[in-house]
């Protein structure tokens, strides 16, 4: 009865409405990484070393950042690990620099049966406005599943971790108050939508795109519910 439970649940994450609708949508990701796409790392060298983000026309961040969300429940800070998420730090950090957070809801909360998780980033804006579109194509900004694995130099990226052994050499695992990229059914749709693990949740490992993790805040997080929302994010 708890794995049904559990599997529904994690189905929510997956039921992201600003998505569902493009699963099949065309990526353009990198102009001389594409077998990383499609094959993961297991394609390349170990030893190889290529800049991602000199690879990509998606915005991308190789360094460590800081964001700020200000709620109306307070405030959160988060760190982001883009030389282990580089593409995907990138992308939340170009949506928190135009003011595309701001007065965005948090869509979903699920706290029972067990703690779950908070997820915010939805185009369902305080004001009914939506702000994630991509101002160099004018269309929603999708992103790839983006995994580093301790043993390689790169990401994993266009495919999910399944084989139980190398789940234990992910990087950056949901841990509690770890952050993470919600997307459809398609690993290749993650694009403004976020949550946050308020317990560990290991069955996720391999299969979302963990890139940060709440560092102060976390009694803010307790007391947040559906339709709070984010007043502004801020990157510090």
């Amino acid at each position: 009865m708890k794995e049904l439970k559990e599997k529904k649940i994690i189905k929510k994450i997956l039921n992201n409405s600003t998505l569902r609708n493009k699963l099949f949508q065309s990526f353009n990701i990198f102009l001389c990484v594409n077998s990383i796409l499609i094959f993961g790392c297991s394609s390349l060298k170990k030893n190889v070393d290529i800049n991602i983000c000199s690879s990509t026309n998606k915005p991308c961040l190789s360094s460590t950042e800081y964001v700020l969300l200000i709620t109306n429940k307070g405030n959160i800070k988060l760190e982001l690990y883009g030389k282990l998420a580089p593409i995907t730090v990138g992308n939340f950090i170009d949506f928190v620099e135009k003011g595309a957070y701001n007065k965005t809801i948090f869509n979903r909360v699920i706290r029972k049966p067990f703690p779950f998780i908070i997820r915010g980033g939805d185009n369902s804006l305080v004001t009914g406005e939506n702000k994630f579109i991509d101002s160099n194509t004018g269309k929603i900004r999708y992103i790839p599943l983006e995994i580093k694995l301790k043993s390689n130099n790169l990401p994993t990226y266009g495919k999910e971790i399944e084989v139980s052994s190398q789940k234990n050499n992910i990087e950056l695992k949901h841990k509690r108050y770890y952050l993470s990229m919600a997307r459809s059914e398609n690993v290749n749709s993650a694009s403004s939508q976020f949550y946050i693990s308020l317990k560990s949740l290991p069955e996720l490992d391999g299969r979302f795109a963990v890139f940060g993790k709440v560092i102060s805040g976390m009694s803010v997080l307790d007391l947040l519910q559906e339709e709070d929302f984010i007043v502004e994010a801020k990157k510090l």
